[in-house]
Order: structure tokens, then sequence, then C-alpha cells
């Protein structure tokens, strides 16, 4: 009689853990829709991603007869380095990100919030399961949603003071295509 109770016991501890964080790959491109609600500014771009070497690469899309300004973005966290190319004027600014690096994705370290459904979870093969995941970092707090089993970033939302700066991932590949968009714009290089 005790030893099923011992048992029960057991697996009711092991089925109410908590997931471990799951690892969002390093490297990976997609397409990001950025917004940013306190300023009323939405961004699409295409983002070429690289955790392990801290950098970035985001090329806005340009909307033709449009008077806005569409830029090229390379930033170069470990080097504090971001080379930012105006796509009309092509005249290229060197300086130093307006902030610090925050990861996308999962981590190690970052808190697990949930499990959810997106979807028509009566019917098989219409939903996702996507894990809710929580950080807080030196320049304000992360919160992250990501695909599960596989861990791929589909939102990332960033609270700094009294900013709010949301990212959602789609036509994510992992891996980098191509290893040249890691080179400053020739625009940038003196």
């Amino acid at each position: 009689m005790f030893l099923p109770f011992t048992i029960s016991l057991l697996v009711g501890q092991i089925i109410c853990q908590d997931p471990k964080p799951c690892t969002s790959p390093v490297t990976w491109e997609c397409n990001e829709i950025k917004i940013d609600p306190a300023r009323n500014y939405v961004q699409r771009r295409r983002l070429s991603y690289d955790a392990r070497n801290r950098r970035e690469r985001r090329v806005e899309t340009v909307e033709k007869g449009s008077n806005k300004t569409f830029y090229d973005e390379l930033i170069l966290w470990n080097e504090n380095k971001m080379y930012k190319l105006d796509l009309k004027t092509r005249i290229c600014n060197t300086t130093v990100p307006h902030r610090g690096w925050i990861p996308r994705g999962t981590h190690p370290g970052d808190k697990f919030l949930s499990t959810n459904l997106v979807g028509a979870s009566g019917y098989p093969k219409e939903k996702l399961t996507v894990l809710q995941f929580v950080s807080n970092k030196t320049d304000g707090m992360k919160h992250t949603i990501v695909s599960y089993p596989d861990c791929i970033p589909i939102r990332t939302t960033i609270f700094r003071e009294q900013e709010i700066e949301i990212s959602t991932y789609y036509d994510l590949s992992i891996g980098i295509s191509d290893t040249k968009i890691w080179t400053p714009p020739k625009e940038c290089v003196q």
C-alpha cells in the first residue's frame, strides 16, 4: 500500500515540474515586424541574428513612393559599433549601439512562465504549442515566446523604462545564408 502511494507522489512531482528553458538557435535569419507603440512606429525589415558573436544585421523593407527614410543597420555589440546606412542617400553613420545587447529568443537563465496552444485545439495539425519566458536584463525586462519543442523565436518584447519594443518574427530559417552580411557596407568604410 505504501509503494503505490510513493510512486504516485513521485510521478506527481515529475509532472508538476516547470519545463527547463529550451535554447533558441544561435544563428538565424527572418523577416521581422518591429512595433514601438509609444512612438506609433512600425518597421518591417530583414533580420540576420548571431547570438554567438553578438551581432545583428537589419535591412528595412523599402516602400516605393514613400518619403520615409529606410536604413541598413549592422550592429556589432562585441566591438561596440553600429553602422547605419541611409538606403536613399547612401550616407553612412558609424556610432555606438543605442542600447546594450539583449539576446532574442531564449537563453539559459530565462524563467519559464507558461505553455500555451495557439490555433484550433480540436483539430490535429491546426495548432502550435508555444512557451513563454521572461528575464530581467541590465537594460530592462524581456518577454519571449517560442515554438515548442524546437524553440524557434516567434516574438520578443523588451520593456525599458517607459519604452516597449515588440518584435514578431516570420519566415525564419536557421543559420546564416551569406556570411558577407557581417561586412560593413562599402559606404561605411573609409
